[in-house]
């Protein structure tokens, strides 16, 4: 709507910034996005690449091959792919380091950090 205050944009929601959890939640949400938009780029260009290697059947065309023109198309989804997973990693950073240096903060309202339940063992079963 026009003339509002809504900030809403692809990532971000009106409420991310307003309290520990929804923050939390942004950063879930951003991630998982990012994550899934990598793998749908991933496969778009393998698909792509492979569909535009059987176009030309073995005609060379300029000097570039079939399997060369189609990775130049192909090529840039891929870092497109790549730059996302990147962006992924960036939030993970940015979330579990708003958990460490807030942490005083969130024990005040009562956040637990979350356990992993990967442990070594003796191999005895304690």
């Amino acid at each position: 709507m026009a003339g509002t205050n809504d900030q809403r944009g692809i990532f971000t929601g009106a409420d991310a910034l307003t309290d520990n959890v929804a923050l939390s939640q942004w950063f879930n949400e951003t991630r998982r996005v990012l994550h899934a938009a990598a793998l749908e780029l991933g496969v778009t260009a393998s698909e792509l690449d492979a569909r535009l290697r059987a176009i030309s059947g073995g005609v060379i065309v300029g000097g570039l091959t079939a399997r060369a023109r189609a990775r130049q198309v192909a090529k840039p989804i891929t870092h497109a792919s790549d730059a996302l997973v990147v962006a992924s990693q960036y939030i993970v950073t940015a979330s579990t380091r708003f958990e460490a240096v807030y942490m005083p903060e969130l024990e005040a309202v009562g956040h637990r950090p979350r356990k992993t339940d990967f442990r070594f063992t003796d191999g005895s079963g304690r």
